[in-house]
């Protein structure tokens, strides 16, 4: 009779062990695993561009906030004169071909860099890497650089080719900064001048002014075939009147 209370304390201990077993298995918080139902704070899931695969791409924060900067420059691209942009980039597209004509050999593209380096006020190595990591020739480099110095929106070289990527051309981009489109192919004649040679690489940027307020950027200066007037600071209507070349 005596050993009956231990088979009763034993049935007791192997119940409890059960127990302990079925609730770990049903809390997965209980051996230290995170539920299928919750995501790592800070997280951002943000929808970001489509890739070459097709697929949608996450965006970080700053990336996001980035984009969102540029929406305004899409919508206002998407409202500009379908045939003046047609002959805009139709005459840039020409423009570029003879940049990248012009340092069509090693010594060439040496020399057209180190003209445009100097232009826009960067390094001959910053122009060659931005070459490679935006595929693209000095035409297409030169175009940029004088939007963006322009433009009185602030954007980066990363969100000009952004742009371009997502099927915009250089005169409907152009529009979207609101750049007057008719003095658009005239800057871009001079940089050329510059790239060739023609023009001394001073690095006062040839002059498109806004539509907003007929003023420019404070990196655009003023060119006057081969010599350059002007100062680096905004000049307002009047200036920036090609002269020559």
């Amino acid at each position: 009779m005596r050993a009956i209370p231990g088979v009763f304390l034993g049935g007791a201990m192997i119940l409890l062990s059960v127990g302990v077993a079925l609730g770990q298995g049903t809390n997965p918080n209980a051996t230290g695993a995170a539920s299928s139902g919750t995501t790592a704070a800070g997280t951002v899931t943000t929808p970001g561009p489509v890739d070459a695969h097709g697929q949608m791409q996450a965006m970080t924060e700053t990336e996001a906030n980035a984009d969102a900067t540029l929406q305004p420059i899409r919508e206002r691209a998407k409202k500009a004169s379908t045939k003046t942009c047609a002959i805009v980039q139709k005459e840039l597209a020409e423009i570029s071909k003879r940049i990248d004509d012009s340092a069509n050999s090693a010594k060439g593209t040496a020399t057209a860099t180190s003209r445009i380096a100097t232009e826009f006020g960067v390094t001959t190595e910053a122009v060659a890497a931005e070459q490679d990591q935006y595929e693209v020739g000095l035409g297409e480099l030169t175009i940029a650089h004088t939007l963006m110095a322009n433009s009185k929106t602030a954007v980066s070289m990363d969100q000009l080719f952004q742009l371009r990527h997502e099927g915009l051309g250089w005169a409907q981009i152009a529009h979207g900064l609101s750049l007057r489109m008719s003095e658009v192919t005239p800057a871009m004649r001079t940089e050329s001048n510059v790239a060739a040679g023609l023009s001394k690489a001073d690095g006062k940027v040839a002059m498109i002014h806004s539509n907003a307020n007929a003023t420019t950027s404070t990196n655009a200066g003023v060119h006057a075939g081969p010599a350059s007037v002007g100062t680096a600071s905004s000049v307002g209507v009047g200036a920036g009147v090609k002269v020559g070349n």
